[in-house]
């Protein structure tokens, strides 16, 4: 992803106010598009089938651009030269027809503003085979929906009904797949539909995918592992290990008081370029600045005010993903032995203390940083 430096700005007057969902690549096209119109593809797709459905296919300049895949194929469809968009989501689900992307570009994450998709296609026969990582990117929002909630308040906004709508699909979703615990057909129809309806909740509320701490923890580990060539897993894999985590964090840090030293971002900004790798110029650019007294002094007292709802949400949240965690494990082949070394525990600390200051977002984690209780856990 390093390679992208340019993104489509406007899809010009075809572009839609709401993306149609569609079950298959070649129904999505010819609404899009009359026969004997061009097709240009990214990623794994079949251009045969799009040739027998009387389509040209060319590498670029086309009628439409069909991007099968998740985030990174989505993103890179947006540096070509085409009418309209077409998704065909084998994961990713909940991002199939965002308006917002996040990518990476010179080692940080970024986000990317563009049109909406034409259209998204969940085709069952094409969903990846890891239903573990399809599953966790919907839990996922859970976390993200209650960071939204979070920033509104200290904002002084009204938070929506963002929060509700993610937390009965979780609860939907997580019924489905205990009682198709056996069922693999039944599992991949029950995500698929959950994935639709993340996808219809995300597009109402672009910032929804990228609003949590668990995602800004989940980019500083992606860098971590780069910079100490490791292998990565699965977003929605990570999200869901780094959410119980800070779950439980939000929840204690609620629960204390005390005086806490500011953050000292020159101490933040060595550790990221000797622990992540950065460039010391533009870890200076990304760290977050600290906030000025009245503000910090602002949301202090409205955390304190909103506690008790804020405690009531995350209980929510911990139930959800209590159970939502069984159901998880159980849809790898192992059991989840295979978690146990998908995130390192000594890893976890340094990246979620790190994680406001490698990917913006105005997350609790975010805030958490601002009074010095994340301060500890940088080296």
């Amino acid at each position: 992803m390093d390679d992208i430096d340019f993104f489509r700005e406007d899809e010009g007057p075809t572009a839609p106010s709401k993306t149609l969902f569609f079950c298959d690549e070649i129904t999505a096209i010819k609404a899009a598009s009359p026969e004997g119109s061009t097709v240009s593809v990214v990623g794994d797709v079949n251009e045969e089938g799009i040739l027998r459905a009387g389509y040209r296919v060319v590498k670029d300049n086309s009628d439409i651009c069909l991007a099968r895949g998740g985030e990174d194929e989505f993103a890179i469809a947006r540096k070509k030269t085409y009418k309209k968009l077409i998704v065909s989501a084998t994961h990713d689900y909940p991002a199939a027809a965002c308006a917002i992307f996040r990518a990476e570009k010179n080692l940080f994450a970024e986000m990317i503003t563009c049109n909406k998709p034409f259209a998204a296609v969940f085709d069952k026969s094409l969903m990846s085979n890891n239903r573990a990582e399809l599953f966790g990117e919907i839990v996922a929002l859970d976390l993200s929906a209650f960071d939204m909630d979070f920033c509104a308040r200290m904002e002084g906004r009204r938070t929506d009904d963002a929060a509700k709508r993610v937390a009965t699909l979780i609860t939907e979703l997580t019924d489905s797949l205990k009682k198709a615990e056996k069922d693999e057909d039944a599992q991949k129809d029950a995500l698929i539909r959950a994935g639709k309806c993340a996808a219809e909740i995300v597009a109402d509320y672009p910032l929804l995918l990228h609003a949590s701490g668990a995602a800004q923890a989940t980019e500083a580990y992606r860098m971590l592992l780069k910079y100490e060539n490791r292998q990565a897993g699965m977003r929605g894999e990570t999200e869901m290990l780094f959410g119980t985590y800070i779950t439980d964090f939000y929840m204690k840090s609620l629960s204390a008081d005390g005086f806490y030293f500011p953050p000292d971002n020159n101490k933040r900004i060595d550790s990221i370029t000797s622990s992540l790798g950065a460039d010391i110029r533009r870890a200076c650019v990304h760290v977050e600045p600290i906030y000025p007294p009245q503000k910090l002094m602002l949301y202090e007292y409205r955390v304190k005010e909103f506690r008790v709802e804020l405690m009531r949400a995350l209980n929510g949240i911990a139930k959800r993903r209590m159970d939502a965690w069984q159901v998880f494990k159980r849809l790898y082949p192992d059991d989840g032995y295979c978690l146990k070394h998908m995130l390192d525990r000594t890893d976890a600390p340094l990246c979620i203390a790190l994680a406001p200051d490698v990917f913006k977002s105005n997350s609790m984690l975010s805030f958490l940083k601002q009074t010095g209780k994340l301060e500890k856990y940088v080296i």
